[in-house]
């Protein structure tokens, strides 16, 4: 029998919209209110990452799995170049993409409108300037409540580069979507690539590298002193560049530890940053906890605290969690069950692999990247860091003991677990940026 019920999601993120796209794909009528004016307003167009390594599943098939067209941009990355804080640099190279770079924000060619357009064309309505309360709506996507990493970033053009034309082959030159458009799906390349180094020349120096345009990087840059528990980054791809600063402690200061990290990446490479560049910030949210309903809501995304806390990734978290809220409605299912059996190990060894990242300080951090660059196969190295293991899971209890916040939060829904501001890592205040 036809069920009319009325089905009301509060917030058109991917983790909203794969919601919808799954109900109205079902057959159900479902309403997504979304407060802002368009999807993707918090975002600037900048290049982002959907890992591929924390599941076995590629992320093309989770995808399809997922009922996901791909009718945003979507290139597979499957080298980069990882720099020590001693601005050593060492190449890595995966045998299957670590994950695919897609493009963030409210313009053509985004995740953000690729899944708007699948959501309405399945029947959903979407609408905008529209706030829905946690208690009004079935399913909860409204993003973070309270930020546990914060993100500085500035994402221009180079060269006359447009969106999805690069230099990669095509598969079979493109990808044709439910509306017709025809959008770039990027696979890794054959053979050996003339553009990055070769094996012998895998570790480099402080040297400057030359003008990246017509070149392409993924750089990413680890120093806790100019990135507190965190990273830097700079991707260069397909004509638009993308910089950006991730930190785990002391927010007030990320504009400083922005333009100390630019300036660094700058003393590597001789950037020429455009006059259209855009600036922008945004937001982690990760919190543990065994319930993500409230009288009747699911909390999905970042608004229920699914995230990736050892990088900060959380695209592929919201889809499965936007994706499971669709599932538990459509089969009558208990929500919480279903996103503890995928998900709730996965946060816990998160949690522990935190602690690891940060504990080691820069010291350890030189150790990941020489181990990264020495791995055959960087997939399968970063795949061990996300599998489950008995340390970890007795490690966990202990990192939990001694990184629990007492008292008042933000974090929604219910009872949870969320990490003390004390225990952050602390850094000297940086000075003056040094120009190039």
């Amino acid at each position: 029998m036809p069920n009319d019920r009325l089905i009301r999601i509060a917030g058109a993120g991917p983790s909203g919209l794969a919601a919808a796209i799954a109900l109205a794909r079902a057959g159900r009528n479902v309403e997504v209110h979304e407060a802002k004016r368009d999807v993707g307003t918090r975002f600037i167009g900048d290049l982002q990452i959907i890992e591929g390594a924390s599941e076995s599943e590629p992320v093309p098939d989770f995808l399809d799995r997922l009922g996901i067209e791909r009718n945003f941009y979507f290139r597979a990355a499957n080298w980069a170049t990882f720099y020590d804080h001693r601005n050593k640099g060492r190449v890595i190279r995966s045998d299957k993409p670590y994950g695919w770079f897609i493009h963030r924000g409210a313009e053509e060619g985004t995740l953000d409108r690729g899944l708007l357009a699948q959501a309405q064309a399945a029947g959903a309505k979407v609408i905008f300037n529209s706030r829905l309360s946690p208690d009004q709506a079935d399913i909860v996507a409204t993003g973070p409540a309270s930020p546990d990493g914060l993100a500085k970033e500035m994402t221009w053009r180079v060269g006359g580069g447009e969106w999805g034309v690069g230099s990669g082959s095509l598969n079979g030159d493109a990808e044709r979507t439910s509306s017709g458009s025809r959008l770039p799906i990027i696979e890794p390349r054959e053979g050996s690539d003339p553009r990055l180094p070769t094996p012998d020349s895998r570790e480099s120096s402080h040297t400057p590298h030359p003008t990246p345009h017509p070149h392409e990087l993924i750089d990413v840059y680890f120093n806790h002193k100019l990135a507190p528990g965190g990273y830097s980054y700079l991707f260069i791809l397909d004509g638009i560049a993308t910089f950006g600063c991730a930190i785990v402690a002391d927010f007030k200061r990320i504009d400083s530890y922005f333009d100390h990290s630019l300036a660094a990446a700058k003393r590597l490479h001789n950037l020429e940053i455009s006059d259209d560049a855009r600036t922008g910030y945004s937001y982690m949210n990760f919190h543990l906890k065994q319930q993500s309903t409230s009288n009747g809501s699911r909390f999905v995304g970042e608004a229920a605290g699914f995230q990736d806390y050892l990088f900060g990734l959380g695209i592929r978290y919201a889809l499965t969690s936007g994706s499971l809220a669709a599932r538990s409605i459509l089969e009558e299912r208990d929500f919480d069950e279903l996103w503890r059996h995928e998900l709730g190990a996965k946060q816990e060894t998160s949690l522990v692999n935190r602690f690891l990242y940060e504990s080691g300080g820069n010291f350890g951090l030189s150790m990941f990247v020489r181990q990264a660059s020495r791995a055959k196969d960087f997939h399968r190295y970063l795949s061990g860091w996300h599998r489950s293991s008995w340390w970890k899971k007795m490690l966990s209890p202990a990192v939990k003991k001694f990184w629990k916040h007492d008292g008042r939060c933000l974090h929604k829904p219910g009872i949870h677990w969320c990490r003390s501001r004390d225990t952050e890592m602390k850094v000297p205040p940086l000075g003056p940026v040094e120009t190039p």
